[in-house]
């Protein structure tokens, strides 16, 4: 079995710590992976569900979290201890809202016709929802066999508790008896949720945690004074770009286009306006400055300096003028002190060197 090196959330490790320990160990303890589409490209990805006990054993809560693979562009190699691990990739789990992946997966039934569509009870929402996917997966399998995301795994994971009770942030929910429940996508539900994550993002509290957002305000000056509506517009394009790495283009587009960001989006154009002068500007001082350079490296060319000179006298006539001014060129303080210093009775330094006579 290969050795890979991964990050983990510290509440996972500790649940690991735990199962090793016989005394503390769940039997029902589920580590599963399951494998779903992205809610942002729809490609089939990796994801691990995790169930964590609290300590008196009484109550259990599940996430689930996104694994990716970071791979070096070269041969990396990993030195643990004593152990070589010659597989350099880097495995990252961090934890993800479901919300975003029954946003993707919700929506299918509706995407497929173009319409509302019905209230339906959610057993026949994962039916569909699983057979549509299996289907188109499938096909994708058939060029490349990681693609494959399975009607089980689909099911399996709509079919969870902490899954259901996050179904009602992407949906419009009907109860019509105590026994029956139906649901149905909503797009204006899915915008509201979204917009409360924003506005989580944007708080200034949150968002100057991070040294990247911040640079990326002051790089379009948006920290200077007198400008805290722009900064708040800043803040709040940050927080959907954020989001923007698990939704999809729609919903972001839409998401984006529920905010006012006239003004923030005319200073960013005025900011890279004035960087592309300053670059125009600066090519154009570097051709002025070469015909200077060509023609100090034309002077060292002994040849050209003899063609100089066969043309006519005005180039000898300056260049005289310069070694003129090389020796009219005023001596150092310590030189002119040295010239006054009286050297009578004193050996020459040639001395030093010559033999004494016998």
């Amino acid at each position: 079995m290969s050795t890979h090196l991964a990050i983990l959330p510290l509440d996972i490790i500790d649940t690991l710590t735990a199962r090793l320990n016989q005394e503390n160990r769940h039997t029902d303890y589920a580590t599963q992976f399951l494998r779903l589409p992205h809610p942002r490209t729809g490609l089939a990805s990796l994801f691990l569900l995790h169930d964590q006990h609290a300590q008196d054993n009484t109550t259990k809560t599940s996430s689930i979290l996104e694994v990716q693979a970071i791979s070096p562009t070269n041969a990396r190699t990993w030195f643990i201890g004593e152990e070589v691990i010659a597989d350099g990739k880097l495995i990252v789990m961090t934890p993800m809202d479901p919300m975003f992946l029954l946003m993707y997966l919700l929506r299918i039934p509706q995407a497929r016709d173009g319409s509302v569509g019905n209230f339906r009870p959610m057993q026949d929402i994962i039916e569909e929802v699983s057979a549509a996917i299996a289907d188109t997966a499938e096909k994708d399998a058939q060029k490349d066999p990681s693609l494959k995301v399975s009607a089980d795994d689909i099911i399996s994971f709509l079919s969870l508790d902490f899954v259901q009770s996050s179904i009602k942030r992407v949906c419009d929910v009907k109860v019509i008896t105590d026994e029956i429940t139906v649901y149905r996508y909503s797009h204006d539900v899915v915008l509201e949720n979204l917009k409360g994550k924003v506005g989580r993002l944007s708080d200034p509290r949150v968002a100057e945690m991070s040294r990247t957002l911040i640079r990326s305000l002051a790089k379009d000056g948006l920290m200077d004074d007198g400008k805290e509506e722009l900064l708040e517009s800043g803040r709040i394009k940050l927080a959907c770009e954020l989001l923007s790495q698990y939704l999809p283009r729609d919903i972001l587009q839409d998401l984006i286009a529920s905010y006012d960001l006239s003004k923030l989006d005319a200073h960013v154009k005025t900011v890279r306006d004035e960087e592309l002068a300053l670059l125009a500007v600066a090519p154009d001082t570097k051709k002025r400055a070469r015909p200077a350079k060509s023609v100090a490296a034309s002077d060292k060319n002994p040849k050209r300096k003899k063609d100089a000179k066969a043309t006519g006298s005005a180039d000898v006539d300056a260049a005289g003028d310069g070694d003129k001014k090389k020796k009219d060129a005023k001596s150092s303080h310590g030189v002119e002190k040295l010239k006054k210093v009286n050297v009578a009775g004193m050996s020459k330094l040639s001395t030093f060197f010559t033999k004494k006579a016998a």
